[in-house]
Formats: C-alpha cells, structure tokens, sequence
C-alpha cells in the first residue's frame, strides 16, 4: 500500500470520525434543549375565524400548558376548557398494567430513571413528578393509568386519542378496546408504528391515525392499507406547510382523513385548516 493510498484512507477514517463526532454533539444538543422546561402559549379561537372552522380541538397529553402532561389535572383541566378530544400516551407495563408516560424513561418528568415497560406498576408508583406546568401545584403527583385517563374523557364527554408508543406491546393491542367499551367513550387510536394499527384493526373499527413527522408519498398507500385510516402529521415542520401545504392536500385528494399535533399558532392553524384538515391537536389553544 503506496503512502497517498494510507493519506486517502486516513483522511477518509477521519472525516467518518467527526461526522459521528458531529451526529453525536447535534444529538446531544437535541437532548438537553428537549429536556428543558417549557411554557406553552395559551390562546383562543373564540372570536377569530377559526371559529367557524368546526375545528375538533384535541388537547396534548392533557392541558399541558396548565398541568403537568398525561396527568390526572391535565385531562380535568381539558375537561374544564371543553376540549372536544384529549390525548394520552400509553405503556404496557411488566405486569400488565396501560399507564400514561410520553418518553421511554422517566426522567424529564420525574428525575428518576425507570423503563415503564420494564418496570412494574407499583415500581412506576414510588416515582412522583418533578416537572411540567405549575408543578407546585401539584405536590406528590403519580403516574395516571388508561382506567383513570378514560374516567375523565367519560366525565367531561370528551373524545379519547390514544397514542400507542413503539411497537414492542403491538402483541397486547387488543386489550385496548376494552377499556373504550367499558367507559362508552369514542375513541381514535394513533401510532407511528403501523404494526399497531394493523394488530388493532383486527379487534376494533375505531378510527386510526398514522403519525408521520413530514408527509412523503409512500405514507398514502400505507395509511390506505388499514381501514378508517388517516394521516396525523407534525404541524409545526415547515416541509408539511411549504407550497400551500401540499402533501397535507395529497393525502385529502387521496381520500385520506388528516390530522395534525401539536400547534399552538393560530397563523398555522389557519393555514392546516384551509386544507380540510379538522382535527388539531395543541398544547395550550381553546375554544
């Protein structure tokens, strides 16, 4: 191997280095920024245009600009703002139990570091909030479950969104109509990882959502593949606003019903709105 073959292959090893070098700062820089704690806007479309829109308001994770998200206050705080759905994020606990949690760990929420899928629910249970909105306010705060999530949607008459996170409980899927049957409350179900929705569809004929940060052309088939299946896209990535929201009205022109998580500036709802798009989800924008 002549020196300028070495040279090449070192100056290549190199630049493979501080690439993941790179990958590696960038990600880490994402962790820590989505960490940090955050004050969600809090706005109305009462007396604006969109009021006219028959918008169906979906609170994320609760009324997480007022309380901490997926908690019991979150979803009375929904309730009490007249949201038309609320949103959860669901787990499957080691022993069995379908508890409220958005990350794969704890510790944003909580400090501590526990799996929820690999944690039991009474080790889940020893864990009390730490963060999220007016956390003061809520001293000693627990883990919800789905039973207590589903009791506050049957209380306020709200619609159930529930998130399936990852695919690893895609296998117990089927026990979640049971509890949207036990509490009578219409529910839609959303998952980025389609082996959920196809497991699901087996055993209920909710309506579904695929979730997709920006929209491509091969989302369109995958949603049509499952029945009553639409596209919930990340509202706040310019690549779905850019052309008059484009994609947005592929996947309509489709057939494709399409919702969008999680806006909190009216300019955008303004903007999905004008597609047909009826279902918003938000952290902190009322009626």
């Amino acid at each position: 191997m002549d020196s300028n073959w070495k040279k090449g292959i070192g100056a290549a090893l190199g630049i493979v280095a501080a690439a993941a070098v790179a990958k590696g700062i960038e990600r880490a820089i994402w962790i820590h920024n989505y960490m940090q704690p955050t004050d969600y806007p809090v706005s109305t479309i009462k007396g604006t245009d969109l009021e006219d829109k028959d918008l169906k308001l979906i609170a994320h994770r609760g009324f997480r600009a007022i309380a901490p998200e997926n908690t019991v206050p979150a979803y009375v705080k929904a309730g009490e703002a007249h949201y038309w759905g609320a949103e959860c994020d669901i787990y499957r606990t080691a022993d069995g139990m379908w508890v409220l949690h958005h990350d794969p760990y704890t510790y944003r929420m909580m400090g501590d570091i526990k799996n929820p899928e690999k944690s039991t629910y009474d080790e889940l249970m020893q864990l009390t909030y730490k963060s999220g909105s007016n956390i003061k306010d809520y001293p000693n705060l627990k883990f919800a479950t789905l039973d207590e999530f589903y009791e506050m949607c049957e209380k306020y008459g709200m619609q159930a969104i529930v998130e399936i996170k990852y695919d690893r409980s895609a296998s117990y899927v089927y026990e979640l109509p049971l509890y949207a049957r036990k509490y009578n409350v219409p529910t839609t179900y959303i998952a980025f990882d389609i082996v959920n929705l196809v497991n699901l569809r087996k055993v209920t004929d909710a309506p579904m959502f695929l979730l997709v940060y920006d929209i491509k052309k091969s989302d369109i088939p995958k949603a049509k593949s499952v029945e009553n299946c639409g596209i919930s896209f990340d509202g706040n990535d310019e690549r779905n606003l850019k052309d008059d929201c484009k994609m947005v009205r592929m996947c309509r022109e489709a057939g494709l019903e399409t919702a969008t998580w999680a806006v909190d500036d009216l300019d955008i709802v303004r903007k999905i709105a004008d597609t047909g798009t009826k279902f918003i989800t938000t952290n902190g924008i009322t009626y």
